[in-house]
Order: C-alpha cells, then sequence, then structure tokens
C-alpha cells in the first residue's frame, strides 16, 4: 500500500469518526463504500468480497461506535439500558442473517450495493417526511421510563437492525436512530447516542459471526481473519476515535432539525452512489 492510499485512507476514518460522533451512526455508511472500492481495486472479487467488505466494516464500525458510545455517554445523552435490551434482540438476528443469508453464494457485490442503497432511501425518506419532532402529547419529549418498558417495541428495532447489519456491513445506526426518535419518542441528541451503544453490541457480535464464518476460506487477503481484515481497517478506524469526539461536541451544538437533514442529505448521496455502481448506470 503506497503512501498515497494509507493517507487517503487515515483522512477518510476522521471524516467517519465526526459523522458518526455526529449523527449516532457507527461510520459504516461511509466505511462499506470505501472499503468495497478498496478491496475491488485490489483485485478481491467473486462471492468474497462483499463478505470481506461487511465483515472489515463491521470492524471500524466498532471501534468508532465504541468511542463516540462513550462520549455521549459521559455527555448524559445514551440511556444504557434501552441500547442493551435492543443490542441483546439484534445479537439473534445479526447471528441468523449471517450465517443464512450473507455467507451464501449468492450474496455477492451487486447485491450488497443493492441492500445498502435502498435502505439508506428508505431511511432518507423517513427521515425528512411526518412530524419534525418526535414529541409526545403536549409538545414534550416522551419520559424515558416509557422508552425502556416498551419490550414489543425494542424487539422489534433490535431485530430490524441486527438484520440490516450484516446484510449491509452497518452498525445499524440507519435503523436505530430514525427507530429511536419516532417510535420511542426521543429527542434526536438522545436517540444517536443510544444508537451508538446500540451499534457496539451489534458490531461486536457481527464481527465474531463473520470471522467464523470466513474462516479458511481461499481468496481473503493474508492480513484477514476469516471475512474481517484487521490490518485495513485499522487505517480507517484508527482516525476515527479523535473524529467522534468532535462530531459529539458539534451534535450538541446543533438544533434537532439540523441533525436530522444532515442525516437524510449524507444518506441519499452515499444510497445514489451504490446504486449507480450496481446497476450499472
Amino acid at each position: 500500500m503506497d503512501p498515497v492510499q494509507i493517507a487517503l485512507l487515515l483522512g477518510i476514518g476522521l471524516a467517519a469518526g465526526f459523522v458518526a460522533g455526529l449523527l449516532g451512526i457507527g461510520g459504516g455508511l461511509i466505511f462499506g463504500p470505501v472499503l468495497l472500492f478498496y478491496f475491488g481495486a485490489a483485485g478481491i472479487g467473486g462471492t468474497v468480497i462483499s463478505k470481506l467488505t461487511a465483515g472489515s466494516s463491521l470492524f471500524c464500525t466498532l471501534v468508532v461506535g465504541a468511542s463516540s458510545a462513550f462520549y455521549r455517554w459521559r455527555a448524559g445523552s445514551l440511556l444504557p439500558r434501552v441500547a442493551w435490551r435492543v443490542g441483546l434482540c439484534a445479537a439473534v438476528a445479526v447471528v441468523l442473517t449471517t450465517q443464512l443469508v450473507t455467507t451464501q453464494p449468492w450474496y455477492d457485490e451487486t447485491v450488497f450495493q443493492v441492500v445498502l442503497g435502498v435502505l439508506l432511501v428508505g431511511v432518507t425518506a423517513r427521515m425528512v417526511t411526518g412530524d419534525s419532532e418526535a414529541n409526545g402529547p403536549g409538545g414534550h419529549a416522551a419520559p424515558e421510563g416509557s422508552a425502556r418498558r416498551a419490550w414489543p417495541r425494542l424487539a422489534g428495532i433490535g431485530i430490524g437492525a441486527g438484520t440490516i447489519s450484516p446484510a449491509a456491513g452497518v452498525g445499524g445506526g440507519v435503523v436505530l436512530v430514525p427507530a429511536y426518535h419516532r417510535l420511542l419518542k426521543l429527542p434526536m441528541e438522545r436517540a444517536s447516542g443510544t444508537s451508538s451503544g446500540t451499534v457496539v453490541l451489534i458490531s461486536l457480535v457481527g464481527i465474531v459471526s463473520y470471522a467464523a464464518s470466513g474462516w479458511g476460506v481461499p481468496g481473503r487477503p493474508a492480513t484477514a481473519v476469516g471475512y474481517v481484515d484487521f490490518a485495513r481497517a485499522a487505517l480507517l478506524a484508527g482516525p476515527s476515535i479523535p473524529g467522534a469526539r468532535f462530531g459529539v461536541h458539534a451534535s450538541g451544538n446543533a438544533p434537532d432539525w439540523v441533525l436530522r437533514w444532515t442525516f437524510a442529505a449524507f444518506a441519499l448521496v452515499v444510497a445514489a452512489r451504490l446504486l449507480y455502481g450496481a446497476l450499472g448506470a
């Protein structure tokens, strides 16, 4: 890997960390496409590239998600009980999706891009439509206790995020942030903070599952453990830690509507790029 590639990956990692800290996502929306293009340029193809991208992206997501979650917990915008309960439900879905869907031969690069692209389009539409504030009756945010007791909703959110995470190589923040905001009636800052904590659990389970599933499979880089290339992923993940800190600080000073529209705009741009590449337009 030449110095230009290393510098580029380090810079993208810093930007991904900032976006993750700002919006409460794991950064997989940036890590996934970057790793996909990088592995493709390195000559990795076939059915390996989509799985290697997803597994390596989840490692990056774990690092930046843990950093973001720590800063948000210290700032008081993370609800640990909600994150833990949703994460447990998501863990089951992650394992099932990894073993039964994403490691199958038909799940290739094109399918991977379409899944992530369509997901982002749906999330964008959801974030910019409907009531702009996730407030309960009388214009006040729903009590935290009600969010913790909403077990059916928590389970549904976890299953949804746990299914999408390994399929698209993301930590699930694209599902968690709008779900916490819309379904649990949490303000965007708290929805983003709780999402960060949940992303840590989802990513960790996904990494283990991908590493185990790809063990001994030919066509992987020498630095990869199963379907997780820790060496390349570390170049993206390392700079994301200080980036996440700056992003969390910025989120505390931004209005709710700014966070929602920034999230939506970013997701739409990435979706367009992925679908363009998958459909060959």
